[in-house]
């Protein structure tokens, strides 16, 4: 089964169908041998302790990483442009 992730940040929960959720929690659990995914992806995974949710209106094959139900949206390109922008030093007179 090919595996698609669709991310929304900031990603507080993993949701699928139940077969490909089940697929993907096989994937992630841990193994004597990992013939599936790279070590740095599994430990990235199993370390972020996102819940897992079963979602039957998501096709076969895809899984959403979304915001928890009821979470803030994230922040728009401008939001993050502002708050860069005042993480920046202010330039000084006669500099």
């Amino acid at each position: 089964m090919e595996i698609l992730f669709v991310r929304i940040d900031p990603v507080q929960e993993i949701a699928a169908e139940p077969a490909t959720l089940d697929t993907l929690r096989d994937i992630l659990r841990p193994k004597a041998v990992e013939p599936r995914a790279s070590e740095e992806f599994l430990a990235m995974a199993r370390g972020c302790g996102w819940p897992l949710v079963y979602d039957e209106k998501i096709p076969p094959g895809y899984v959403h990483c979304r915001p928890t139900p009821g979470a803030p949206p994230p922040l728009t390109d401008a939001q993050i442009a502002d708050y860069l922008r005042a993480l920046m030093p202010k330039e000084q007179p006669g500099a």
